[in-house]
Parts: C-alpha cells; structure tokens; sequence
C-alpha cells in the first residue's frame, strides 16, 4: 500500500526521497501546491473539498478550476509530472449529492484535461449499486473512500471489495496515525494518506517505519 503525505516540504521531504526514494507520494491540494515537491516524489491532486466543509463554507469551484488549468500549463510545459490521479469534486457525507456532483464535473474535467486519471469520491450514504453501474461504464478510473471517519472505518472494507471486482485501484483518505493505516492495508486498500504524519517529526517517523513492516507487501 502506497501512503501519500500532505504536501511535504523542505527539510523533511528531501529526507523521505533520500532514504525512501518514490516509495511514498505526496497529496497536492487546491490550496496547498508544491512544484519541487512535485518533481521529487510522486503526488494526487485532491480538489479540496473537505478544507472548505472542514472551514464550513461553500466549495470554492472556480478556485479548484483555476488550480486544474495551472496544473495543465505546468505539466504540458514540462514543470511537473502528471498526477498519479486527481480527486473529482465531492461533498463531504453527503451520499447521493456528492455522486450528483461528482458525474457533473466529470464532463468538464475530461473535455478539458483527458489525460488524467480521476477517483471517485465515496461519500457516507452514497448508493454503492449506483457506484456500481458507473464503474460498470468506466466513467471513473478509480475510487477514492472519504467520507467522516465512523462510516469509513465500518464500510472502507465493502468499497475495497467493489474496486477489487472490477480492477480498479481504490485510495484510503485521511486516515493519519500509524494503527489506521495498518488498518487500511488489511483492508485492501491500494494507497491511503496521512496528514498527521506531516504535523510532529514523531508522526512521520511512526509512517515511515512501518514502511519495513507492510508497505509493499501489498
């Protein structure tokens, strides 16, 4: 399982690639975006959603639309790789609506940057046979489990087992501390990421040692 840290920088960042090398990635966001870090490891781009809900206030859409045609002039321009996959619009718990919002942005999105690889947000509530007949039309190129953290650590398993059937990669959001990523490795995940990590040098280096005990043996 590959663990992607929150936009890490400076110091700490050039450590992980030193002794690590591409082994661990970087989450980008909206907000926070760092070419170097983009260039030395590995990165997602999610569309940050969660900040805003977090904050509470409205998605800010033209900002997220913004940061996607600065994304592309870098990468067409040869600034910064692509992003392993970029996480479309969503809204945080909210089922039904977010999967409303998410098949919307998906017009745009691959009419103007085709080239990307996008998840699908999973949101408390959201119809799982819903989710499933829009697999089934390849319309996503993989999930991406959010959702509040009760809900996510009782159904994660269920999502993992949908990706699974249908060979698509499925990513773990936010689940931080090093218990919960184990968690999201025995649950089957492909990737997750960790925000904690990046708060207290103690953190990272909970991560990064579990690195020898189950990271890629997955």
């Amino acid at each position: 399982m590959k663990i992607y840290f929150a936009c890490p920088t400076g110091d700490r960042r050039n450590k992980i690639v030193k002794e690590h090398g591409d082994k661990f990635g970087a989450c980008l966001t909206r907000d926070v975006f760092n070419n170097i870090t983009a260039n030395m490891m590995p990165w997602f781009f999610d569309n940050g959603a969660f900040s805003d809900w977090k904050n509470d206030r409205a998605f800010n859409h033209q900002k997220f639309a913004d940061k996607m045609l600065e994304i592309e002039f870098k990468i067409r321009f040869g600034y910064i790789p692509p992003p392993d996959f970029v996480v479309v619009p969503d809204i945080v718990g909210e089922g039904t609506k977010s999967l409303e919002r998410s098949v919307q942005w998906m017009d745009y999105l691959e009419n103007n940057f085709p080239h990307n690889k996008y998840y699908l947000a999973i949101q408390d509530g959201m119809s799982f046979f819903m989710v499933e007949s829009l697999i089934k039309k390849r319309l996503f190129d993989g999930l991406f489990v959010g959702g509040t953290k009760p809900w996510k650590y009782r159904d994660g398993a269920k999502w993992v087992r949908l990706a699974q059937k249908y060979g698509l990669p499925i990513h773990c959001g936010g689940v931080g501390t090093r218990k919960n990523l184990l968690w999201a490795k025995d649950a089957g995940f492909d990737s997750s990421d960790s925000g904690l990590a990046m708060i207290h040098p103690r953190h990272l280096k909970d991560v990064l040692n579990i690195d020898k005990e189950m990271l890629w043996s997955a």
